[in-house]
Parts: C-alpha cells; sequence; structure tokens
C-alpha cells in the first residue's frame, strides 16, 4: 500500500461555483410538447392524415412522411444533447444528456427503418418491388445520399448497442460514431426538395432549414467551441504522485482557473496535448475541491488513455474541457450524508467531504476488492471526523465477506442505523450503483434523495 498522504493546507480561495439553472420539468415538457405538436401539424396540413383514407398507397405515404419528420425531430434534438447547452446539463446532469442522447438515436434509426419500409410499399406499382427499391436508393434525386445516410445511421446505432460498444475501445466508437453526423446531413437535401411537407410550401421549408441551422450552430458552439477553447488555453501539470500501486494524483494549474467555475462532485474532460494524445479526451473527477491555484485528479490506470495522462511530466499541456455533472455541495441540504463508494469512486467523494456543511455527520461506505485500492483513506479519515463521521471498508471478495450482501436493507440499518433519514450519493462502477440503489431503496431511503452519475459509456 502506498505511503499516507497527508491533507494539503487550505486553499486562499476557492473557484466560482457553477451557475445555477431555473428550468424545470414542467419547462422542458412544454417546449418538447409545443416541438411535437409543430411537426405533426406541419404533416397534418400537408394531408398526412387523410392519406389514410386513400387505400394502402396513401396510408403507406402517410406513414412515410410522419415517420421522416419524427426521426429528423429525434435526429435534431439529439444533437442538441450532445452540444451540452448549460441550461440542461446543470439541471439533469451530463450523464443523463448522454443517456437521453443515445435512446434519441436508436428511436431515430427504428423510424428511418419504418421510414423506408413504407416508402418502399407507396412508390411501388402494381408488385414491381425492384423498380420502387432502385428509384429510392439511386435513381430518383436526392435519394442516394439518403440511402447512404440511412446505412451510416444504421452502423452507428449497431455499434451503439451495449454488447458491441464493450468490444470497442472509446476512441474506435467515438469516431465511427461521427458517422452519424454525415448520415444525417446527407438525408437533409431528399427532405427539403423530395419531401410532400417542404417541396411546394416554402415557409415550412425555411422555417425547416432555420431550425437545422440553428442546431449546427448550437452544436458547433457549444460543443467543439469548448474543444477549442480548451485547447487554446490549456493547464500545466504541476505534479504527477502516485498514491497507490496503480492509481495516481494529477495536479493542474494555470491563469484560467482564475476565471473557471466548478465545484467538488464534478468532473472534467481532460485531453493531454502531446504528439500521440491530442485526440484522446477521457473523463476524470476532481478529487479535492477546485482553487484558484489548481485542480486535483485522481486516476487509475486502465489503459492506454489513463497511462498517457500519468506518464506526464511537469509543466506538461493538458487541455481541461469541463467541469460537468450536479452531485455537488448542494444536494446535501443540510441533512445527514452517506457516502457509498467503489474503487477509485472515491475521488468524487473525497473532493465533496472538503464541503460539507456542518450536522452531516458522514459516513463513508468504501468497497474494495483489495487494500491497495483503497485511496486516500487518510484524508478521508481526517476530513470525516472534522463532521462527526466515520469511514466504513469493506474489503476484499464477496464470497470472504463477512456479510453476504453488504448493500442489503438489514446489513444497511446495521451499519447505519438513521439510514433512512439521509442523503445518499453513490460513487464507482454500475454493478454497485445498482446494488446499492437497490438497498438503500428497500431501507428507507427515498429515491429522490439518492444521487449518483449513470454510466454513458
Amino acid at each position: 500500500m502506498a505511503a499516507p498522504t497527508t491533507l494539503r493546507p487550505a486553499p486562499a480561495r476557492r473557484v466560482q461555483p457553477p451557475k445555477s439553472t431555473r428550468l424545470t420539468e414542467w419547462d422542458l415538457a412544454w417546449v418538447l410538447g409545443a416541438f411535437a405538436a409543430v411537426v405533426t401539424g406541419i404533416w397534418v396540413v400537408h394531408g398526412g392524415l387523410a392519406g389514410f383514407g386513400d387505400g394502402t398507397s396513401g396510408a403507406a405515404t402517410a406513414i412515410t412522411q410522419l415517420s421522416g419528420l419524427y426521426a429528423s425531430s429525434m435526429g435534431l434534438l439529439g444533437l442538441v444533447l450532445v452540444a451540452r447547452p448549460s441550461i440542461l446539463e446543470r439541471r439533469y446532469g451530463l450523464d443523463r444528456l448522454f443517456n437521453w442522447h443515445r435512446v434519441l438515436g436508436e428511436a431515430m434509426a427504428v423510424l428511418i427503418g419504418v421510414h423506408v419500409a413504407a416508402g418502399i410499399v407507396s412508390w411501388q406499382i402494381d408488385g414491381q418491388w425492384g423498380a420502387a427499391i432502385a428509384d429510392l436508393t439511386g435513381r430518383q434525386p436526392y435519394f442516394a445520399g439518403a440511402t447512404v445516410g440511412a446505412l451510416l445511421i444504421g452502423v452507428v446505432t449497431v455499434s451503439s448497442l451495449r454488447s458491441v460498444r464493450n468490444r470497442l475501445s472509446y476512441e474506435t466508437w467515438y469516431f465511427l460514431h461521427l458517422a452519424a453526423y454525415l448520415g444525417f446531413a446527407l438525408s437533409f437535401g431528399h427532405m427539403i426538395v423530395e419531401g410532400s411537407d417542404f417541396a411546394d410550401d416554402s415557409t415550412a421549408r425555411w422555417a425547416w432549414v432555420l431550425l437545422h441551422v440553428a442546431v449546427a450552430v448550437m452544436l458547433v458552439i457549444g460543443r467543439w467551441g469548448r474543444v477549442i477553447s480548451s485547447t487554446l488555453r490549456p493547464l500545466r501539470v504541476v505534479e504527477v504522485r502516485r498514491v497507490s500501486p496503480d492509481a495516481c494524483t494529477v495536479r493542474l494549474s494555470g491563469r484560467r482557473l482564475h476565471a473557471w467555475r466548478g465545484a467538488s462532485g464534478q468532473f472534467c474532460f481532460l485531453r493531454p496535448m502531446t504528439r500521440d494524445g491530442w485526440w484522446h479526451s477521457n473523463p476524470y473527477s476532481l478529487s479535492a475541491a477546485p482553487t484558484v491555484d489548481e485542480l486535483r485528479f485522481t486516476v487509475k490506470e486502465r489503459g492506454d488513455a489513463s497511462a498517457r495522462l500519468l506518464s506526464l511530466r511537469p509543466g506538461a499541456r493538458v487541455a481541461v474541457d469541463g467541469p460537468y455533472g450536479v452531485c455537488t455541495p448542494e444536494v446535501f441540504d443540510g441533512r445527514k450524508v452517506l457516502f457509498v463508494v467503489g474503487g477509485v469512486g472515491i475521488a468524487p467523494v473525497r473532493a465533496l467531504l472538503e464541503d460539507l456543511p456542518g450536522g452531516c455527520e458522514p459516513v463513508v461506505l468504501y468497497r474494495a476488492h483489495r487494500t491497495e485500492d483503497l485511496l486516500h483513506v487518510d484524508e478521508l479519515d481526517v476530513l470525516t471526523a472534522r463532521h462527526g463521521g466515520r469511514v466504513l471498508q469493506l474489503v476484499g471478495p464477496s464470497a470472504t465477506l463477512a456479510v453476504r450482501d453488504p448493500f442489503s436493507p438489514a446489513a444497511l440499518r446495521r451499519a447505519v442505523p438513521d439510514v433512512a433519514d439521509r442523503i445518499a450519493i453513490l460513487c464507482g462502477p454500475d454493478r454497485l450503483l445498482q446494488a446499492a440503489r437497490a438497498g438503500l431503496t428497500r431501507a428507507g431511503v427515498d429515491r429522490d434523495d439518492i444521487h449518483y452519475e449513470h454510466a454513458w459509456w
């Protein structure tokens, strides 16, 4: 086990807190409802609903129109989410935005399949299926691009299935995922020029074009603008320090931090500005409260990306995109808190412990398979003791633990008798999150009092 670590002196000044948002779920519901009503209205005005009374061909045409409009709408909403608008990210968290993006992408792929199938049915005459397929895949203007676009979106959708995605490196999946942008763009032309909803209605056509332009601008500014900004104004490595056989802390500093906004519990995407690392960007949690002097991250060696980051020397440049995340000190609300942590998930908890309000009496339930996997233990002991709390360690393979299920309601109540009255913050791998969430719910903790970041990769 690594040598004991000591707490660094209290910082002179914290960075500014992240901006809050007043967005409510009702606001979002109204916007989405209005958007759905407008899209459906375009279809109705241009004879979509009436098509169902015009036989098989008319019904197929109506389905083709509606599925095309909805597929495009799903794509637009998905692009809005990956643009990472602050008003949404601060309300729901980047993890939820990315997971909703995946759901919208899968829904779009299904709707495209319906669109293609219904289009072939509506196009064929007297059973000439081959001619209909040939027309809709290239012989008609703009349809060749639409066919390629649909295929690209299909490939991206398949690569995003969990069973496939888990076999790909993050970088391979990410760059393959960018093909969806090209697929979406290739499909745009046939909708505007050949689609019955826009071809003969200049008002609807220009409104639809401007909507796409607005989303494109949002994507460029919100997504790529942040990448460019972080690259042009990188931070510098102050120290890379080993805290366990396979984990290190990385401290970064720079003048940019004086105008930086962030809080404990958040994470950033780090991009080493080296010859072989500039195109790699991976998320890491802050493991100390952010200050104008430095940011500290705890990184575990899990592959080439983390190894590359941990090999940096003092003075090396690192682009920092972020911070992101909604599990910040705001969630404490003055109540007692229980942290359930696994492995390197201790990083955001370690940072949050610095910002606990009085009376929290924090309990940290720290799960690890080996003693060597326990990180920042000495710091945790000091920080929890300041607030009358404690650290409970669960170390070893599940079969060797004294308690068969450490996250059962009975086990949780024995370890933390007032568990039902606490705010719970979970940080760790998916299996731990699922087990702890289920156990805490059955132990009487309200679902709204259980906070965690969803896995999106």
